[in-house]
Protein backbone atom coordinates (compact mmCIF):
# COMPACT_ATOMS: atom_id res chain seq x y z
CA UNK A 1 0.00 0.00 0.00
CA UNK A 2 1.38 3.07 -1.15
CA UNK A 3 1.98 6.43 1.48
CA UNK A 4 -1.28 8.07 0.45
CA UNK A 5 -3.71 5.12 0.33
CA UNK A 6 -2.37 4.39 3.75
CA UNK A 7 -3.10 8.14 4.99
CA UNK A 8 -6.97 7.51 3.84
CA UNK A 9 -7.06 4.51 6.04
CA UNK A 10 -4.60 5.91 9.06
CA UNK A 11 -6.86 9.44 9.30
CA UNK A 12 -10.07 8.02 9.92
CA UNK A 13 -8.83 5.50 12.18
CA UNK A 14 -7.01 8.63 14.36
CA UNK A 15 -10.62 10.10 14.36
CA UNK A 16 -12.09 7.58 15.54
CA UNK A 17 -9.46 7.07 18.35
CA UNK A 18 -9.99 10.70 19.29
CA UNK A 19 -13.71 9.67 19.33
CA UNK A 20 -13.54 7.50 21.43
CA UNK A 21 -10.73 8.88 24.28
CA UNK A 22 -13.06 11.85 23.66
CA UNK A 23 -16.40 9.63 25.12
CA UNK A 24 -13.89 7.92 27.67
CA UNK A 25 -14.30 10.85 29.73
CA UNK A 26 -17.96 10.57 30.38
CA UNK A 27 -17.82 7.05 30.60
CA UNK A 28 -15.30 7.31 33.57
CA UNK A 29 -17.31 10.29 35.09
CA UNK A 30 -20.42 7.58 35.00
CA UNK A 31 -18.43 5.27 36.72
CA UNK A 32 -17.03 7.11 38.88
CA UNK A 33 -20.30 7.67 40.53
CA UNK A 34 -20.07 4.05 42.12
CA UNK A 35 -16.70 2.69 41.73
CA UNK A 36 -13.22 4.75 43.07
CA UNK A 37 -11.03 5.40 40.14
CA UNK A 38 -8.51 2.32 41.20
CA UNK A 39 -11.21 0.09 40.82
CA UNK A 40 -12.12 1.20 37.55
CA UNK A 41 -9.01 1.65 35.98
CA UNK A 42 -8.20 -2.11 36.79
CA UNK A 43 -11.57 -3.61 35.55
CA UNK A 44 -10.54 -1.50 32.65
CA UNK A 45 -7.37 -2.97 32.23
CA UNK A 46 -8.41 -6.43 32.71
CA UNK A 47 -11.34 -6.45 30.21
CA UNK A 48 -8.84 -4.89 27.89
CA UNK A 49 -6.60 -7.86 28.51
CA UNK A 50 -9.13 -10.48 28.15
CA UNK A 51 -10.25 -9.21 24.81
CA UNK A 52 -6.34 -9.26 23.57
CA UNK A 53 -5.82 -12.82 24.55
CA UNK A 54 -8.20 -14.60 21.90
CA UNK A 55 -7.05 -11.66 19.14
CA UNK A 56 -3.64 -12.30 19.95
CA UNK A 57 -4.02 -15.91 19.47
CA UNK A 58 -5.76 -15.84 15.93
CA UNK A 59 -3.65 -13.59 14.72
CA UNK A 60 -0.18 -15.40 16.27
CA UNK A 61 1.04 -12.45 17.39
CA UNK A 62 1.49 -13.07 20.88
CA UNK A 63 4.71 -13.24 22.38
CA UNK A 64 6.31 -12.96 25.56
CA UNK A 65 8.97 -9.95 26.10
CA UNK A 66 12.58 -10.68 25.91
CA UNK A 67 14.53 -10.42 29.54
CA UNK A 68 16.26 -7.30 28.18
CA UNK A 69 13.44 -5.76 27.21
CA UNK A 70 10.94 -6.58 30.56
CA UNK A 71 12.39 -2.94 31.93
CA UNK A 72 11.45 -1.16 29.08
CA UNK A 73 7.72 -2.69 29.39
CA UNK A 74 7.69 -2.25 33.37
CA UNK A 75 8.62 1.43 32.77
CA UNK A 76 5.66 1.47 29.49
CA UNK A 77 3.56 0.62 31.91
CA UNK A 78 4.53 2.83 34.97
CA UNK A 79 3.94 5.96 32.50
CA UNK A 80 0.86 4.78 30.91
CA UNK A 81 -1.68 3.06 32.42
CA UNK A 82 -0.44 3.45 36.01
CA UNK A 83 0.52 7.39 36.24
CA UNK A 84 -1.44 8.51 33.76
CA UNK A 85 -4.81 6.74 34.58
CA UNK A 86 -3.67 7.70 38.48
CA UNK A 87 -4.11 11.07 37.16
CA UNK A 88 -6.89 10.77 34.42
CA UNK A 89 -9.27 9.05 35.95
CA UNK A 90 -8.74 10.31 39.35
CA UNK A 91 -8.62 14.05 38.73
CA UNK A 92 -12.07 13.25 36.66
CA UNK A 93 -13.83 13.12 40.51
CA UNK A 94 -12.73 16.69 40.70
CA UNK A 95 -12.97 18.54 37.47
CA UNK A 96 -15.79 18.03 35.15
CA UNK A 97 -15.56 16.09 32.03
CA UNK A 98 -15.05 18.45 29.47
CA UNK A 99 -12.56 20.92 31.49
CA UNK A 100 -10.20 17.38 32.01
CA UNK A 101 -10.10 16.96 28.49
CA UNK A 102 -8.80 20.46 27.76
CA UNK A 103 -6.30 19.93 30.34
CA UNK A 104 -5.37 16.91 28.86
CA UNK A 105 -5.07 18.47 25.23
CA UNK A 106 -1.97 20.03 26.33
CA UNK A 107 -0.11 17.04 26.10
CA UNK A 108 1.74 17.56 22.85
CA UNK A 109 2.79 21.13 23.48
CA UNK A 110 5.53 19.76 26.28
CA UNK A 111 6.54 16.45 23.71
CA UNK A 112 8.68 19.22 22.30
CA UNK A 113 10.60 19.61 25.24
CA UNK A 114 10.79 15.80 26.03
CA UNK A 115 12.02 15.44 22.55
CA UNK A 116 14.71 18.05 22.92
CA UNK A 117 15.86 16.40 26.30
CA UNK A 118 15.77 13.25 25.12
CA UNK A 119 16.08 13.10 21.27
CA UNK A 120 17.70 16.41 20.76
CA UNK A 121 15.01 17.70 18.78
CA UNK A 122 14.57 21.83 17.96
CA UNK A 123 12.63 24.02 20.04
CA UNK A 124 11.17 26.54 17.59
CA UNK A 125 9.47 29.83 18.77
CA UNK A 126 6.19 28.95 17.96
CA UNK A 127 6.51 26.29 20.21
CA UNK A 128 7.10 28.73 23.07
CA UNK A 129 4.09 30.89 21.85
CA UNK A 130 1.64 28.25 22.01
CA UNK A 131 2.27 26.85 24.92
CA UNK A 132 1.70 30.60 26.54
CA UNK A 133 -1.45 30.50 24.55
CA UNK A 134 -3.07 27.55 25.57
CA UNK A 135 -1.56 28.10 29.29
CA UNK A 136 -3.48 31.29 29.08
CA UNK A 137 -6.57 29.60 28.12
CA UNK A 138 -6.57 27.23 30.91
CA UNK A 139 -6.07 30.56 33.71
CA UNK A 140 -8.75 31.89 31.23
CA UNK A 141 -11.41 28.62 32.40
CA UNK A 142 -9.94 28.38 35.91
CA UNK A 143 -10.37 32.00 37.42
CA UNK A 144 -13.56 33.53 37.83
CA UNK A 145 -14.70 37.00 38.59
CA UNK A 146 -11.87 38.58 41.42
CA UNK A 147 -9.46 35.94 40.38
CA UNK A 148 -11.39 33.06 42.48
CA UNK A 149 -9.88 29.74 41.25
CA UNK A 150 -13.13 27.72 39.84
CA UNK A 151 -11.07 24.46 39.32
CA UNK A 152 -9.84 21.98 41.94
CA UNK A 153 -6.76 22.25 42.92
CA UNK A 154 -6.37 18.69 43.55
CA UNK A 155 -8.07 18.07 40.24
CA UNK A 156 -5.85 20.02 38.74
CA UNK A 157 -2.59 18.39 39.70
CA UNK A 158 -4.16 15.05 39.11
CA UNK A 159 -4.48 16.41 35.58
CA UNK A 160 -0.91 17.78 35.50
CA UNK A 161 0.45 13.96 36.35
CA UNK A 162 -1.96 12.63 33.54
CA UNK A 163 0.18 15.08 31.29
CA UNK A 164 3.33 14.40 32.43
CA UNK A 165 3.24 10.48 32.38
CA UNK A 166 1.64 11.02 28.81
CA UNK A 167 5.05 13.16 27.77
CA UNK A 168 6.84 10.21 29.16
CA UNK A 169 4.98 7.05 27.59
CA UNK A 170 5.65 9.15 24.29
CA UNK A 171 9.56 8.30 25.17
CA UNK A 172 9.30 5.11 25.94
CA UNK A 173 7.11 3.63 23.38
CA UNK A 174 9.69 5.08 20.47
CA UNK A 175 12.00 2.76 22.42
CA UNK A 176 9.93 -0.01 22.36
CA UNK A 177 11.84 -3.04 19.47
CA UNK A 178 9.90 -3.01 16.24
CA UNK A 179 9.88 -6.98 16.68
CA UNK A 180 6.68 -6.59 19.08
CA UNK A 181 3.03 -5.82 17.69
CA UNK A 182 0.66 -2.98 18.31
CA UNK A 183 -1.43 -5.95 20.12
CA UNK A 184 1.19 -7.50 22.14
CA UNK A 185 2.26 -3.95 23.18
CA UNK A 186 -1.13 -3.05 24.59
CA UNK A 187 -1.23 -6.37 26.10
CA UNK A 188 1.80 -6.11 28.34
CA UNK A 189 1.06 -2.13 29.38
CA UNK A 190 -2.23 -3.63 30.01
CA UNK A 191 -0.66 -6.89 31.97
CA UNK A 192 2.05 -4.70 34.14
CA UNK A 193 -0.64 -1.58 34.54
CA UNK A 194 -2.81 -4.49 36.46
CA UNK A 195 0.23 -5.62 38.75
CA UNK A 196 0.60 -2.16 39.52
CA UNK A 197 -2.67 -1.41 40.52
CA UNK A 198 -3.05 -4.53 42.92
CA UNK A 199 -1.52 -2.81 45.76
CA UNK A 200 -3.66 0.54 45.62
CA UNK A 201 -6.90 -1.84 45.25
CA UNK A 202 -5.81 -3.98 48.46
CA UNK A 203 -5.28 -0.13 50.11
CA UNK A 204 -8.12 1.36 49.00
CA UNK A 205 -10.49 -0.67 46.69
CA UNK A 206 -11.19 -3.86 49.44
CA UNK A 207 -14.78 -3.11 50.09
CA UNK A 208 -15.27 -0.66 47.06
CA UNK A 209 -17.64 -3.66 44.82
CA UNK A 210 -18.46 -5.85 47.78
CA UNK A 211 -20.22 -2.77 49.31
CA UNK A 212 -21.79 -1.23 46.16
CA UNK A 213 -22.39 -4.33 44.67
CA UNK A 214 -23.18 -4.50 41.30
CA UNK A 215 -24.19 -1.59 39.18
CA UNK A 216 -25.17 -2.12 35.57
CA UNK A 217 -24.86 1.56 34.02
CA UNK A 218 -21.14 1.46 36.28
CA UNK A 219 -20.36 -1.78 34.42
CA UNK A 220 -21.48 -0.98 31.20
CA UNK A 221 -19.13 2.46 31.09
CA UNK A 222 -16.69 0.66 32.52
CA UNK A 223 -16.87 -2.17 30.03
CA UNK A 224 -17.17 0.42 27.05
CA UNK A 225 -13.72 2.27 28.66
CA UNK A 226 -11.72 -1.53 28.00
CA UNK A 227 -13.15 -2.64 25.04
CA UNK A 228 -12.99 0.72 23.16
CA UNK A 229 -11.10 3.19 24.98
CA UNK A 230 -8.21 1.05 25.99
CA UNK A 231 -8.07 -1.66 23.20
CA UNK A 232 -9.59 0.09 19.67
CA UNK A 233 -8.66 3.22 20.29
CA UNK A 234 -4.85 2.50 21.51
CA UNK A 235 -4.80 -0.02 18.65
CA UNK A 236 -5.61 2.92 15.93
CA UNK A 237 -3.47 5.37 17.79
CA UNK A 238 -0.51 3.52 17.84
CA UNK A 239 -1.05 2.26 14.13
CA UNK A 240 -0.99 5.95 13.25
CA UNK A 241 2.39 5.63 15.06
CA UNK A 242 3.97 3.35 12.66
CA UNK A 243 3.67 5.41 10.11
CA UNK A 244 3.46 9.24 10.87
CA UNK A 245 5.83 11.18 13.65
CA UNK A 246 4.48 11.00 16.92
CA UNK A 247 4.09 15.01 16.66
CA UNK A 248 1.89 14.74 13.67
CA UNK A 249 -0.02 12.18 15.54
CA UNK A 250 -0.62 14.48 18.43
CA UNK A 251 -2.08 16.70 16.12
CA UNK A 252 -5.45 14.67 16.31
CA UNK A 253 -5.61 15.08 20.16
CA UNK A 254 -6.67 18.66 19.84
CA UNK A 255 -10.11 17.89 18.69
CA UNK A 256 -10.66 15.47 21.78
CA UNK A 257 -12.53 18.41 24.12
CA UNK A 258 -14.86 19.06 21.45
CA UNK A 259 -16.41 15.21 21.45
CA UNK A 260 -16.23 15.18 25.05
CA UNK A 261 -17.76 18.08 25.76
CA UNK A 262 -20.93 17.36 23.38
CA UNK A 263 -21.29 14.07 24.82
CA UNK A 264 -20.96 15.48 28.27
CA UNK A 265 -24.17 17.97 26.82
CA UNK A 266 -26.17 15.21 26.02
CA UNK A 267 -25.22 12.52 28.80
CA UNK A 268 -24.26 14.41 31.59
CA UNK A 269 -26.24 17.88 30.86
CA UNK A 270 -22.49 19.80 31.38
CA UNK A 271 -23.45 23.16 30.53
CA UNK A 272 -22.10 24.94 27.61
CA UNK A 273 -21.15 28.63 28.10
CA UNK A 274 -19.38 31.23 26.14
CA UNK A 275 -16.78 31.53 28.50
CA UNK A 276 -16.24 27.26 28.17
CA UNK A 277 -16.06 27.87 24.21
CA UNK A 278 -13.92 30.62 24.58
CA UNK A 279 -11.47 28.85 26.59
CA UNK A 280 -11.35 25.66 24.95
CA UNK A 281 -10.78 27.45 21.65
CA UNK A 282 -8.12 29.64 23.12
CA UNK A 283 -6.48 26.38 24.29
CA UNK A 284 -7.15 24.73 20.82
CA UNK A 285 -5.79 27.11 19.00
CA UNK A 286 -2.12 27.66 21.25
CA UNK A 287 -1.63 23.02 20.59
CA UNK A 288 -2.40 24.04 16.97
CA UNK A 289 0.44 27.12 16.52
CA UNK A 290 2.71 24.58 18.68
CA UNK A 291 2.10 21.95 16.56
CA UNK A 292 3.00 23.96 13.31
CA UNK A 293 6.07 25.11 14.84
CA UNK A 294 7.60 22.26 14.38
CA UNK A 295 7.99 22.53 10.88
CA UNK A 296 9.90 25.80 11.26
CA UNK A 297 13.83 25.81 10.99
CA UNK A 298 14.31 28.76 13.65
CA UNK A 299 14.58 27.24 17.35
CA UNK A 300 15.14 28.70 20.60
CA UNK A 301 18.11 27.85 22.67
Amino acid sequence: MDKRKRLLVVYPLLIISMILWGTSFVWSKIALQHYNSFTIVFLRLLISSIILIPVLAITKKFCFPDKKHWLLFMLLAMFEPFLYFIGETTGLSYVDPSMASVIISIIPLFTPFVAFYFLKERITVLNVLGIIISISGIMFLMFGKNMSLQVSVIGLALLSLAIVAANGYSVMIKKIPDKYSILNIIFWQNVFGMIYFIPLLAIFSKEDIIQTGFVPEAFRAIFYLGFFASTLAFLFYMYALKFMPITKVNVFTNIIPIFTIIISYLFLGEEIGAKKITGILIVISGVVLSQLGKNRKKSVS
